[in-house]
């Protein structure tokens, strides 16, 4: 009979954690404010909305989330906006993630005053990923680098699955020009020289488990970049922990994130 209170215990332990890891998963983002104050920035404050690792595809990210999630970006008024990768997909069993297009094809309603730059994950495919994000309002970087306003944003390739260059990224950009550097893995942070003012990366979904005592044993970061900002030699990293999970479709104490981060004058 012990064994049987036992299992029988373990069951229900089992079923409530599922239960309240399901409702973080799938609750509406979290928004994570961040100033950044930068020397000689003479512009009126530029709000960035963050989108990150949104892994579109059941069971938690179907279209109707999606298009929430859209809407709630919208709805910060953002001046620019940032994707850093990972749009669809990712899952151990991922059901039906649909191809690229249906992943990206909701973002075409994003809005902001100077639109919306946009990387690579891990988890986009390189071929098709150049050629179907331009199709849907917003500018693909892959090593190369757009104006937008008073600053240049500036992306590389994923650093896992691609050539991620930061000196082709940043070739070009006048000194003293403001630059948001783009990019999915938050460790090739090592490599950005400080001329950039701002560096926005995602993939580590912030542990996407973070348990009692433990911590998130997984972080997809050799740098200890998990999430947050980290400032190291005058340099600016902000990492999302992102929206939508890999692996197993589960948050546990790292709710999904919206990011705003607002430039302005020290």
């Amino acid at each position: 009979m012990a064994a049987v209170r036992v299992l029988v215990a373990g069951i229900i332990v089992a079923a409530l954690f599922g239960i309240v890891a399901w409702r973080e998963t799938t609750a509406i983002p979290v928004i994570v404010a961040y100033d950044v104050a930068v020397s000689g920035w003479t512009a009126p404050p530029l709000r960035i909305v963050q989108l990150s690792d949104l892994h579109f595809g059941p069971p938690d990210m179907p279209l109707a989330r999606l298009n929430a999630i859209v809407d709630q970006a919208n709805a910060l008024h953002p001046d620019l906006i940032a994707l850093t990768g990972d749009y669809h997909g990712g899952k151990w069993i991922d059901l039906d993630s649909g191809n690229l297009d249906d992943a990206i094809r909701p973002l075409r309603r994003l809005r902001s005053r100077y639109g919306t730059f946009a990387v690579r994950g891990n988890h986009d495919e390189p071929y098709w990923t150049p050629i179907v994000l331009p199709r849907y309002r917003m500018t693909y970087l892959q090593n190369t680098h757009a104006d937008a306003g008073p600053v240049t944003v500036a992306g590389i390739d994923d650093l896992s699955t691609g050539n991620a260059s930061i000196v082709a990224a940043l070739a070009g950009i006048p000194v003293g020009r403001p630059v948001l550097l783009l990019m999915h893995e938050p460790d090739s942070f090592e490599r950005i020289p400080p001329s950039v003012t701002l560096t926005l990366a995602g993939h580590t979904h912030g542990g996407q488990i973070r348990l009692p005592l433990l911590g998130t044993p997984l972080t997809n970061t050799a740098f200890g970049y998990v999430r947050g900002r980290y400032v190291e030699g005058g340099r600016t990293l902000i990492v999302s922990s992102g929206i939508g999970t890999s692996s197993i479709p589960l948050r546990w104490g790292v709710p999904p994130e919206i990011d705003v981060i607002t430039l302005h004058a020290k």
